[in-house]
């Protein structure tokens, strides 16, 4: 198996990894082209969003199937390619130097035809053991889940971290709470799993909680709107 690999991002250096040791890997970069192989078996797109549909273009025929690894990028960014095409999203969170059990990473898959889907959902088994087909519409609604699921929670996390650490403490005391909250949502449901004063409508410690955050604007706004979520969504859900 020969794989292009066409990217110089997060993505395209952990699949690099991933297919180290199960293909013969040329990594591409994504300007000038430079090592791309003409008779690979795939080529992978791992670039940014507003970027794939240019580096498709610029890409010289190929034999193979031509894919890009986008969560919320439909399958007709590539359309304009003669060949077999197809999407080949890995649903993970990526940073080039932290180490992932690849495994364990869900992999989408999206092809025009049959035969193509039936490849890249072959090539995805060798490095997952997670796998399955996803339409265009199916992956952006992933997407938009994984970004309130990962990057809005980690946001939060870093206002967290920035609170503590201006009155003089450190992140690490409230991980057994991250932990204990991700270990939760193994048996139950995040829904169910919810605690906190605006569950209980504990008014009196919500604004104690907002007049601490009456110097920071932007934050008594993230407070309030997260609040009033909770309040509405369980009062909505019991009622």
């Amino acid at each position: 198996m020969k794989i292009n690999i066409i990217g110089s991002g997060n993505v395209a250096s952990h699949l690099i990894k991933a297919f180290q040791d199960k293909a013969e890997i040329r990594h591409v970069n994504p300007h000038t082209l430079c090592g791309f192989d003409i008779d690979a078996d795939v080529s992978i797109i791992a670039v940014t969003d507003n970027a794939i549909r240019q580096v498709a273009e610029s890409l010289p025929e190929v034999a193979g199937i031509i894919v890009h690894t986008s969560g919320s990028t439909p399958i007709d960014a590539l359309e304009c390619r003669k060949e077999r095409i197809g999407v080949f999203y890995p649903l993970q969170t990526f940073t080039k130097d932290v180490e992932l059990d690849y495994s364990e990473i869900p992999f989408l898959i999206e092809a025009k035809d049959h035969d193509t889907e039936l490849r890249l959902l072959k090539l995805a088994a060798t490095i997952s053991d997670n796998v399955r087909v996803a339409d265009s519409e199916k992956r952006k609604t992933l997407h938009v889940a994984s970004v309130f699921a990962c990057n809005f929670v980690n946001h939060l996390w870093a206002i967290s971290e920035k609170l503590l650490n201006e009155n003089g403490m450190e992140f690490n005391i409230i991980r057994p709470l991250l932990k204990e909250t991700l270990r939760k949502t193994e048996h139950m449901s995040p829904f169910d799993a919810q605690t906190g004063p605006a569950i209980r409508r504990d008014s009196k410690t919500i604004d104690t909680h907002l007049s601490l955050l009456e110097t920071d604007r932007e934050l008594m706004n993230i407070y309030q709107t997260l609040t009033s979520s909770i309040i509405s969504s369980h009062h909505n859900k019991n009622c």
